[in-house]
């Protein structure tokens, strides 16, 4: 028996098994592509597989936002944001692996696809689904950013989770932020915590006796991600290393992270010298990176027996470092001379929105 295609006006010659008709879309991964025609369609690709141990707040994140999902009528968008190796992108495949349980598909956006044939494609796809805009700001530029506000509005009646990863949100429209009607979740990616070091260490480290010095070390940065994690771990895995000397040669610099500002306490001959006699009561750079000069104010008789007033200059280099605190936010330094340098990190006015109440 002889079986016709019809596609728009065209009909073609097709086999009844070539026709494999689906009421909805399977679960599983999909990119977008078009044809010659500049027709939209979808390709199947890999499902996204987690093979490692799940650190940090990624399985408290992927269940909230599901939850959200699931309870929310319209669709709900959520925007990750980080630098690369920072847990943004792990979150993101777990959603999509976990959602894959739930019967609900994953379509990733790699191009800079938009306008109504786009938008037809995404609206038609009537089941929840995920889409997936890997990259956000570096794969759409300021108007396509804009050209697809549409999109996240939610006026459309299909029912969507909308995840945008990107490493710099102040790079994406504003008319997404302070908006939960288009974006309804920001999470910021930053450096891991203590307790995330501690369990992954704990769990693939061979001396473990160096766990919290890897601690001490890692918070000397200003954003230590879990790129550099693994790859401490590993070099001191092969090598039988310290870490100290392991992050020697390795693509992590606490030189790259930014500067904070410090307040400074000197202690010359045994005497803390009174704030108001030190030139630098606040400090700013990296302690770990800068000569350290402090000039301080002092009194002193000459042979002569006449009281004058100078300043002294106390300096430290890296090598004087004693000791830092597990939080990293207080460095001690003495030098040669036994000249004592404490220096503890201010927190940045207001640089959480809470620290402001």
């Amino acid at each position: 028996m002889t079986y016709f295609l019809k596609s728009g006006t065209t009909f073609r010659v097709t086999s009844k098994e070539s026709m494999d008709l689906h009421e909805s879309l399977p679960v599983g991964n999909y990119v977008i592509k078009t044809d010659m025609n500049g027709n939209f369609y979808l390709d199947q690709i890999e499902s996204f597989e987690i093979s490692t141990k799940l650190y940090g707040d990624t399985t408290r994140h992927t269940t909230r936002i599901l939850t959200t999902f699931e309870s929310r009528p319209a669709s709900t968008g959520v925007m990750l944001n980080g630098e690369k190796g920072s847990g943004k992108t792990l979150l993101a495949k777990n959603l999509a692996f976990e959602a894959a349980k739930m019967g609900i598909p994953t379509i990733v956006i790699n191009a800079p696809w938009k306008g109504d044939g786009f938008n037809s494609l995404i609206q038609s796809i009537e089941q929840p689904c995920i889409v997936l805009f890997d990259e956000f700001e570096k794969v759409y530029d300021s108007d396509d950013q804009e050209a697809i506000l549409t999109l996240l509005d939610g006026v459309f009646p299909s029912k969507k989770l909308f995840i945008l990863t990107c490493n710099d949100k102040w790079r994406v429209d504003n008319h997404m932020r302070n908006r939960p009607g288009r974006i309804f979740y920001m999470l910021d990616f930053k450096g891991l915590d203590a307790d995330f070091i501690r369990e992954y260490c704990e769990d693939n480290l061979n001396d473990k006796s160096h766990i919290e010095k890897i601690v001490q070390i890692t918070n000397t940065f200003d954003q230590f991600n879990f790129d550099m994690l693994k790859a401490l771990v590993e070099e001191m895995n092969r090598f039988n290393k310290a870490p100290q000397e392991s992050m020697r040669m390795l693509n992590a610099k606490p030189e790259y992270g930014a500067d904070s500002t410090y307040l400074v306490k000197v202690t010359v001959k045994d005497e803390i010298v009174d704030e108001n006699n030190i030139r630098e009561q606040e400090w700013r750079g990296n302690p770990l990176t800068k000569q350290l000069i402090f000039a301080h104010h002092f009194t002193a008789t000459d042979d002569e027996g006449d009281t004058y007033a100078d300043f002294d200059h106390v300096k430290f280099s890296n090598s004087d470092l004693k000791s830092i605190t597990n939080d990293g936010t207080r460095y001690v330094f003495v030098n040669e001379k036994g000249e004592r340098a404490v220096m503890t990190k201010v927190k940045e006015k207001y640089s959480n929105y809470w620290d402001a109440f």
